[in-house]
């Protein structure tokens, strides 16, 4: 019957498909043709010049026997696939066993350790690097006991509770290396002058001057010793006002220049008003416009007034605009104090006009409120705000302060 199948099949030229379609239909699953019936098999395992050259063999064999030739190439293909797959099920068997194997090693290691104390034996272990759970947080309390930095700046005596509101700055801190990036700006404040102990208020002051380039700030000081500030000068201008290292020279040379020009002002009056007000050449100039215009056009002072006021009492243009007005409306329209008499002694102006009213009406109850220069027991505007209450009922007022203190409680 298989002799008759092989001559059937060949002899209509049929094609691999209809072939294993056939022995499907009419073959047993058990007979070796079966095998034949695979077409995946043969598409995979068998090359398109092998199929080319078991071609031609074909056509040089009869029939029966191309039949059996393929048959047994097949099977001899289907044999070294599932070899294949049975050396790869081992391998993956094999590694699972070797994990299988690390693990009960691991468990077999932890075994072997010593056994934990109880809750109440003796500790002798150091456990000091055992610390609770920290949230995040905006001061340097966190980071005090690890960072070298930040002791090194309690040291200095740098006033960090003031600065750690600043989040930029705390970060800065703690990105820094005390020895490699703070210690260059140490040495360089030595040179300009900063004294060991002033260095911590100076760092409070400007914490962000380590963010500066150091050439650029030996550029600052070059620029005040280039128009005649000298040694002393530059080192009066650095300890009084620490942020004025972190202005560009530019910007510097420019705020003089309106001094300079809008109050005309020589050489050394700049020089003069810099260094003894250094905080007002880096002040918020619309500020510095506002007070300006107050003072000559709504209290009235002239030029040379102005320009007096400006070089012995260079913070009135950093007080409040409308505090200055208030103290210099009760002293020109109250206590009658003329422009001339006020641009003399321009501090006046800068006190509180609460605590000259006091005064003023105090020495009014006495009959002492005598404030023209010319006349016998005169009172110096400079005197009547300066000191405590003590000083002033001593000095001014001749009486004690417990006069004072009754005079207080009925005004």
């Amino acid at each position: 019957m298989i002799s008759r199948m092989h001559i059937f099949l060949y002899s209509n030229h049929c094609n691999v498909g209809k072939i294993s379609n056939f022995i499907s239909r009419n073959i047993s699953k058990t007979s070796k043709l079966f095998n034949c019936s695979t077409i995946d098999i043969v598409k995979n395992k068998i090359s398109n010049s092998d199929i080319k050259k078991h071609n031609d063999t074909f056509n040089n064999m009869d029939y029966s026997e191309k039949l059996i030739n393929t048959i047994t190439e097949n099977n001899k293909n289907i044999e070294s696939n599932n070899a294949k797959i049975n050396n790869e099920l081992e391998q993956s068997h094999n590694i699972k066993l070797l994990n299988v194997n690390d693990y009960n090693l691991n468990d077999s290691l932890e075994d072997i350790n010593e056994k934990l104390s109880g809750p109440f034996d003796r500790c002798n272990e150091d456990l000091s690097h055992i610390e609770p759970y920290v949230t995040p947080t905006y001061n340097f309390a966190k980071f005090a006991d690890q960072s070298n930095t930040i002791q090194q700046l309690v040291k200095l005596g740098v006033e960090l509770y003031k600065i750690e509101r600043d989040k930029e700055v705390l970060e800065m801190f703690l990105s820094l290396d005390f020895d490699k990036d703070i210690k260059p700006y140490i040495q360089f404040l030595h040179d300009c002058g900063v004294t060991p102990e002033n260095l911590g208020y100076f760092i409070t002051r400007n914490p962000k001057i380590f963010k500066e380039d150091i050439d650029d700030l030996r550029t600052r000081i070059r620029y005040l010793r280039y128009h005649n500030f000298s040694v002393k000068m530059i080192e009066s201008i650095v300890n009084k006002h620490p942020p004025w290292l972190s202005f560009e020279t530019q910007k510097i040379d420019k705020r003089l220049g309106h001094f300079q020009h809008n109050f005309e002002l020589n050489g050394n009056q700049i020089r003069f008003l810099t260094v003894n007000c250094p905080k007002l050449i880096t002040y918020d100039m619309k500020r510095i416009k506002n007070s300006t215009f107050a003072i000559k056009e709504i209290m009235g002072f002239n030029k040379l007034e102005t320009k007096h006021i400006l070089l012995k009492a260079p913070r009135v243009w950093i007080r409040a605009k409308t505090e200055v007005i208030k103290t210099f409306d009760y002293l020109h329209n109250q206590m009658q104090i003329s422009h001339t008499s006020i641009s003399r002694e321009p501090n006046v102006l800068i006190c509180r006009k609460s605590r000259l009213e006091r005064r003023h009406r105090f020495l009014v109850e006495l009959k002492r409120n005598q404030y023209d220069p010319t006349k016998p027991l005169y009172v110096s505007l400079l005197n009547l705000i300066s000191g405590n209450d003590f000083d002033f009922c001593e000095k001014v007022a001749k009486v004690s302060i417990y006069t004072y203190n009754n005079f207080l409680k009925t005004f």
